[in-house]
């Protein structure tokens, strides 16, 4: 039985300020990681991003990694002040060690994809952060690593994930849930 599937809008009244943690619910297919992406856009209808805030935004599908760069080209490309002694503090929080550092994107596994872009979104200090399922491909032992780095990010974040053990371990200020 195929129900009405026509896309429904509906208002949502929510203002997040600095250093609030928002969790984005709902079920799959119903439109997260498109709202999302119209956010880090800045087309998303009626939502108002500061022009002078830095979105960081995490993807399922790593299209933000350039996967020619090695990895310490890619932490460096996204660091104002080339500062390498902080650069490699960073990535040594995200399991990303010095043999680490010569391979190439591409090369990574999906894990160390997902570390890498952790890694780059603490260098970049955004002041809006996204996240779409960020634990889809990081191996169960390193999600409190990131478990941790979200809880005490100090930004404004908007998350989506299905896994409540990793959601439990962040502070979440306020739920939307686009289901109901």
């Amino acid at each position: 039985v195929i129900k009405n599937h026509k896309p429904k809008k509906q208002k949502v009244a929510l203002r997040l300020k600095k250093n609030q943690h928002l969790l984005l619910k709902g079920p799959n297919g119903i439109g997260k990681s498109t709202l999302l992406q119209s956010i880090v856009d800045r087309t998303a209808e009626g939502v108002v991003v500061p022009p002078e805030v830095r979105i960081g935004y995490y993807r399922q599908d790593f299209s933000t990694l350039d996967f020619e760069q090695s990895v310490f080209e890619s932490l460096m490309h996204v660091m104002k002040s080339k500062d390498e002694e902080a650069m490699r503090r960073v990535a040594a929080g995200f399991l990303l060690t010095a043999d680490i550092m010569k391979t190439k994107v591409g090369d990574l596994s999906e894990g160390q994809k997902g570390l890498l872009s952790f890694a780059r979104l603490v260098i970049e200090r955004p002041g809006l952060l996204i996240l779409d399922e960020p634990t889809n491909h990081i191996n169960f032992r390193h999600i409190p690593v990131i478990a941790k780095a979200l809880d005490a990010y100090q930004g404004t974040m908007i998350l989506v994930s299905h896994v409540p053990e990793f959601v439990e371990q962040i502070r979440i200020d306020e739920k939307l849930d686009l289901g109901k």
